[in-house]
């Protein structure tokens, strides 16, 4: 590992040096920079292949029982997203989610088998539009549960989707055999500076906005916004509305 980062570090720096950018005086957004950078990325995936600390985890395991309703994935085929993984960004990778054991799966170098990724080392992903972020706060009491979020809205506040599926068995009449299905659970939180807020009813957002909450009624009652017809909508424009107020 440490001789991959002197690597990424060194074909940084080259492609820092031909593009005539003084890497001391350039802004934090410089187009020209941010170029370079995406250059070095390249290079250096170009320079690893196989990926090796990419293709790190265990064998994924194909379930083997037919489940007649439903599936354990956020999407039931492979997709291609991205991944920070290890502290090193890869586009362009075919991923399957596991809900179930909320784990990201990906092909070998050779697409014989499957390798699920080590979650420690997975900061983010995405799927399609989807990002995911992992949460690994575990000492802090507010904070959900270990795992991967979706991030749908990022500002001031942030607003998280926990998604979760189980494998649920059930026995038909006089014994005969059985049937597997999945069961998915859906769960919001609101992170406002440090803490965590579950909302997922209408009483359990307004009392994480605090003091902006008659003012929060009145914009939902205005825009016809609730929370029992379109729950994750409604967050949305209740938390962008929110996060627009003055400080």
């Amino acid at each position: 590992m440490q001789l991959e980062s002197k690597t990424i570090c060194f074909l940084l720096c080259c492609a820092l040096s031909t593009s005539g950018v003084n890497a001391q005086t350039a802004p934090k957004d410089n187009p020209i920079l941010d170029s370079a950078s995406s250059i070095a990325l390249r290079q250096y995936h170009s320079f690893v292949n196989p990926e090796t600390q990419l293709y790190r985890g265990q064998q994924y395991v194909e379930y083997a029982y037919q489940i007649k309703t439903g599936h354990p994935y956020f999407e039931d085929s492979l997709i291609e997203g991205s991944l920070l993984y290890n502290g090193v960004l890869y586009q362009h990778v075919p991923l399957l989610y596991d809900v179930v054991l909320d784990q990201v799966t990906i092909k070998d170098p050779y697409s014989v088998w499957k390798i699920g990724l080590d979650r420690q080392h997975l900061d983010s992903f995405t799927v399609e539009q989807h990002q995911f972020i992992r949460l690994a706060d575990s000492l802090n009491p507010s904070a959900p549960r270990n795992g991967f979020y979706e991030q749908l809205y990022r500002g001031r506040v942030r607003l998280l989707k926990r998604i979760s599926k189980s494998v649920q068995v059930e026995v038909p009449f006089a014994g005969q055999g059985f049937e597997k299905y999945t069961l998915t659970n859906i769960s919001y939180y609101l992170k406002m500076g440090e803490s965590y807020y579950p909302v997922n009813n209408e009483r359990s957002l307004l009392t994480a906005l605090k003091e902006k909450r008659g003012p929060a009624k009145k914009f939902m009652r205005s825009n016809r916004l609730r929370m029992r017809k379109d729950k994750e909508n409604t967050l949305l424009k209740v938390i962008t509305w929110y996060d627009g107020l003055t400080p």
